[in-house]
């Protein structure tokens, strides 16, 4: 990968050869949300879908979605670690997937040599202790 660019459409590209619909960013504003000044988080615009307010229009989806955070705003311009805007990168599955296939997605994007090919001996996964794997 060269570029955020790369990173960016390779993601989706994978996501969507694995069935996911590719959502465009909702607005940094959340549209009908009165609990959110901006949107903070990929899954803001699914929120409806899984507070089990609205259907889904999709089983699987993925997206790049801008992202602005305040929580840490003084720390912005002292440290590397601390910004405000962002995009992020997020898959999501309504019903169709849980964590076990989620993981494998994960896995096969970093380490697949057709996606981001990092070599799997320079990986360290962890899992918390009481989660669970399969609904």
């Amino acid at each position: 990968m060269q570029s955020v660019n790369d990173i960016r459409a390779a993601f989706l590209d994978y996501f969507g050869s694995a069935e996911h619909a590719i959502v465009p960013s909702s607005p940094l504003v959340p549209r009908n949300d009165p609990t959110l000044l901006f949107t903070n988080a990929g899954m803001v615009q699914f929120k409806p879908n899984f507070q089990n307010h609205a259907a889904s229009p999709y089983r699987r989806a993925a997206s790049c979605q801008k992202c602005l955070r305040t929580s840490d705003i003084e720390r912005v311009g002292y440290t590397l670690r601390h910004l405000t805007f962002f995009e992020m990168l997020g898959n999501f599955s309504f019903g169709d997937y849980f964590k076990r296939e989620a993981i494998a997605y994960a896995w096969e994007l970093v380490t697949s040599p057709e996606w981001f090919g990092i070599d799997k001996s320079k990986l360290y996964a962890t899992v918390f202790g009481g989660a669970e794997v399969a609904p």
